[in-house]
């Protein structure tokens, strides 16, 4: 009779506790922390996804100010195999853009607005590699600038060198710490100052026009682009979604998830984000993945991550 007993409060223990440990579970915030200048996107999203889900949990966090690991870390460049964990899977739920921005009392906007710089016009003025092995002279940019850009490890670096064939290291000039936004803050500071930044920081997003103070590069752009230098940001979103142009980079941005955690509450948001929250993208200024790309998104996360039931 005892050992019965014992039996029954043994099974009735791990019942309570398994219930216990799934119900702090589900209380546990949905962790999101990574690349910053992706973030007015993320609270978007993170907004309203609550508004029709009350009881989500989900806290976007910088790495600096978090001792918890994040459930899903937002990465906007493309990685390297080595960047990537055994089990760890990229679901994409956007795109952005880099455009090259520089002073609006820049001389070279004058000298420069008629024809605009081609691919390799950009590259000698962005970027510096120096053959040590060739005797041939390394060749310049004709145009005088201050070049600004982020550290080397920063995703929108790493997706500008990428894009022209270089290394992070390549990028001339002066390096800025911090956000992305402080690129706009250094070439206002100076009338020769160049950088690229993402359309989110170029443009307002409420009067969806080019910010005070600066001005587009003038680049080279096939007729059907041409409103890329001169229109709103709901014009240049509509034309780099359009067309690929050849003297703008574009890349994706996602979130890195690990396959051992079988959160519905992480796969719940992201069926979302794939779904619903397509239609905040522009407001903030980042372009949607096509559709076929967006399909394969939906499918990876349907087969290699969690049921989205």
């Amino acid at each position: 009779m005892k050992k019965n007993y014992f039996y029954q409060m043994l099974v009735a223990l791990i019942i309570s506790s398994t219930a216990f440990a799934a119900e702090n579970a589900s209380n546990e915030p949905v962790i999101i922390s990574g690349t910053k200048f992706t973030y007015p996107l993320i609270e978007k999203w993170i907004s309203e996804y609550e508004k029709v889900n009350p009881n989500a949990n989900i806290k976007l966090t910088s790495k600096a100010n978090t001792d918890q690991v994040a459930d899903l870390n937002i990465i906007a460049h493309h990685p390297l195999q080595s960047e990537l964990q055994h089990n760890q899977e990229i679901i994409y739920a956007g795109r952005y853009a880099l455009l090259p921005v520089t002073n609006n009392n820049n001389p070279i906007l004058a000298a420069t607005s008629k024809k605009g710089l081609n691919r390799k016009d950009l590259d000698r003025l962005f970027f510096e590699v120096i053959d040590y092995d060739s005797d041939e002279p390394v060749q310049k940019s004709k145009y005088k600038a201050n070049i600004y850009s982020r550290d080397n490890q920063a995703c929108a670096s790493t997706t500008l060198a990428g894009y022209f064939g270089h290394q992070s290291s390549e990028i001339r000039g002066k390096k800025v710490f911090g956000d992305d936004i402080y690129l706009l803050s250094a070439i206002k500071k100076d009338s020769i100052g160049l950088t690229y930044n993402n359309l989110g920081y170029l443009y307002d997003v409420n009067s969806r026009n080019l910010k005070e103070g600066i001005a587009l590069l003038p680049i080279e752009l096939k007729k059907e682009a041409k409103l890329i230098l001169s229109g709103n940001l709901d014009e240049v979103l509509g034309v780099l979604e359009a067309t690929k142009v050849e003297t703008i980079p574009v890349e994706k941005i996602g979130f890195i998830y690990s396959q051992q955690k079988d959160r519905k509450e992480v796969s719940a948001f992201l069926k979302w984000v794939l779904t619903d929250g397509q239609k905040f993208n522009h407001e903030k200024g980042f372009l949607n993945l096509d559709k076929q790309v967006l399909a394969e998104q939906v499918n990876r996360l349907s087969d290699k991550f969690l049921s989205l039931k």
